[in-house]
């Protein structure tokens, strides 16, 4: 188990760092779906009693990302393409509402950082540093919410994207469309600086409608990270 393992800040528990840990190893596909995954294991890595790993992995597995089978142990959790949906229903209809007010008025110091995001999503994209530009993106859409004084909401949008930030995650390393992705962000700065809110709504809608296309050909190279299915 080759695991992701950060420094522990000293205001985290113990609990608290080995949860976060380990969701941001399910999160960037570290931990696989279906890896088997147990107590004892994760406890000898971080040299600690079973007791904080116990309590992390309670907490994971209420949001979904471990599954325990009684007599069989612990594995992380299928991708369910149903809640990958959900999310992005929900994220598809959230920003394009918020699309309207950011293409509004949007504060200009945060326009600068949206413009400072893109270079860096330019640059990680040549370098091919998948995981850098995920976390670029996310930090994109939360700036254009935090300008429109919608930050909260975007925090809810996070709590119901893990499966949906997973294949988000496969996709990026599978180097599906990054080219695209970026030029859609691009369109998304230049609709807020010239106030248009239709083409913005638009480009969100390409945007995040995009991950459809890109089921099928996941599910062919990933075929046993996924639970279920959406026809097409």
């Amino acid at each position: 188990m080759d695991l992701l393992i950060t420094n522990k800040t000293s205001t985290s528990s113990t609990k608290e760092y080995i949860y976060k840990t380990l969701k941001k190893n399910i999160v960037e596909i570290k931990l696989k779906p279906g890896e088997n995954i147990t107590e004892k294991g994760i406890a000898e890595i971080f040299g600690v009693s079973r007791t904080p790993v116990r309590e992390a992995f309670i907490k994971l597995t209420q949001e979904g990302l471990l599954e325990v089978y009684p007599q069989r142990g612990t594995r992380v959790s299928l991708i369910d393409l149903d809640r990958v949906e959900e999310a992005r229903f929900t994220r598809e209809n959230l920003e394009k509402a918020v699309m309207k007010i950011a293409c509004q008025n949007f504060p200009s110091d945060l326009l600068f950082e949206l413009r400072s995001n893109l270079n860096a999503q330019n640059f990680c994209a040549k370098e091919k540093n998948y995981l850098r530009l995920f976390h670029l993106d996310e930090e994109f859409h939360r700036i254009i919410f935090e300008g429109c004084n919608k930050e909260r909401i975007w925090f809810l949008i996070s709590q119901i994207s893990l499966d949906f930030n997973r294949t988000r995650i496969l996709k990026l390393s599978s180097n599906f469309s990054l080219d695209k992705i970026i030029l859609q962000h691009q369109k998304i700065v230049k609709a807020i600086m010239e106030s248009k809110p239709i083409d913005g709504e638009k480009t969100i809608e390409e945007h995040l409608n995009k991950i459809d296309i890109d089921f099928n050909k996941l599910k062919l190279l990933y075929p046993s990270y996924f639970k279920n299915g959406i026809e097409s």
